[in-house]
């Protein structure tokens, strides 16, 4: 709606083009990562799981709507915290108790300080991390009709507000989590890699692993974390449907029918996010080709979030750029990022092995943060 009040509506349109093929990208991957981490461990069927976590969202989604989406993300951040918590206490009992694991990463040099190497290529440092980070998060948390409707859900624009100053604390703690956990599983097994040995196929499939091998003697609790992975996906994917409903219903079909009545764009409406969940369905196979789920998920949000959130920039803070200069800037940031990220992809330049990536388990299911602001 901004894009159209400051620019016109050829301008919304591109806008909501590019989040659509964002979201349904991204949705994928989402719906991909928690099928691919229980058939490691359990020999579940993979595309059996995904369609069951794709078709049971879907479900719930297009019929209960934006109240079914927040009301299910609240017990799901439960479960998350949970399922995590009861994975580092125990997993960091059996390794000798937090200081041993500490002393384990710090001996080992898996615990580094600031980075200030400029260079691009490399992938963590101080520059990489905090602007890349920033506009990621401005990205994600500003222009992002998924974000963005748990805004408009708050009774007044100050608790929306109040949500924004919530999400920092309560993403660190997720972060910070997902760190620990990565941390415990050195811990563990230190230079005895399961996926040199085998037992996994990726290392996406590690947190799950490891799991399943601390908790093997705790009935339950294993259960536990795998709900709490699933939670976490189900929260991203309903929150991505009922958005790329309700701006596909605003932005393309209302305009063509606007003698719509109300009964009539709540069965659109409720079409539209099963239809989307089919979509979705179907891009977990481009998911499965697109390598780390970490990595895939970050450059999904960093080539198309980046030149939408420039967008947005440009009406916000300069005044003079007129609608044809919007979208020719808009349609030149993505080839740019296209460019670099399927460079990158094809180039296949590898970074520095850390051995464990649990930190994918807290990026995954960052969507914590944003359902806390709402509950």
């Amino acid at each position: 709606e901004y894009l159209e009040l400051r620019f016109n509506k050829a301008t919304r349109l591109c806008g909501t083009l590019t989040f659509i093929f964002q979201m349904v990208i991204y949705m994928g991957v989402v719906l991909y990562t928690p099928a691919l981490a229980l058939n490691a461990v359990t020999g579940f069927d993979l595309w059996g799981s995904v369609l069951a976590v794709g078709l049971v969202c879907t479900v719930y989604t297009a019929l209960g709507g934006l109240k079914a989406v927040i009301w299910t993300d609240v017990f799901q951040t439960l479960v998350m915290f949970s399922g995590q918590l009861a994975v580092i206490i125990i997993g960091a009992k059996q390794a000798g108790g937090m200081g041993k694991v500490w002393q384990i990463a710090m001996k080992d040099g898996k615990i580094s300080g600031i980075d200030l190497n400029p260079d691009p290529f490399e992938r963590h440092t101080f520059w990489t991390l905090s602007i890349g980070g920033v506009f990621l998060m401005l990205s994600l948390y500003g222009v992002n009709q998924a974000q963005v409707q748990r805004y408009l859900s708050s009774r007044s624009e100050r608790e929306a507000i109040l949500s924004c100053y919530v999400v920092f604390p309560c993403q660190q703690i997720v972060l910070t989590l997902g760190c620990l956990m990565g941390l415990v599983m050195y811990a563990r097994y230190g230079d005895k890699d399961p996926l040199q040995k085998g037992y996994v196929k990726t290392h996406d499939q590690m947190v799950l692993y490891f799991v399943m091998d601390v908790l093997q003697d705790f009935p339950g609790l294993p259960g536990l974390f795998v709900a709490c992975l699933f939670s976490g996906a189900l929260s991203t994917i309903s929150s991505a449907f009922n958005s790329l409903a309700t701006v596909t219903m605003a932005d393309i079909i209302r305009p063509q029918f606007p003698d719509m009545t109300e009964s009539q764009a709540t069965l659109v409406s409720k079409s539209l996010a099963l239809g989307y969940g089919l979509l979705c369905i179907g891009m977990a196979y481009i998911a499965s080709l697109m390598g780390s789920v970490l990595q895939a998920a970050l450059s999904i949000f960093g080539i198309v979030g980046g030149p939408l959130l420039g967008i947005f920039c440009l009406g916000m803070f300069f005044p003079w750029p007129n609608p044809t200069g919007a979208i020719v800037g808009l349609m030149s940031g993505l080839a740019m990022a296209f460019w670099i990220g399927i460079g990158s992809f094809v180039s296949q330049r590898v970074p520095a092995d850390s051995f464990i990536n649990a930190t994918s388990f807290a990026i995954d299911n960052g969507t914590v943060v944003s359902t806390i602001s709402t509950a």
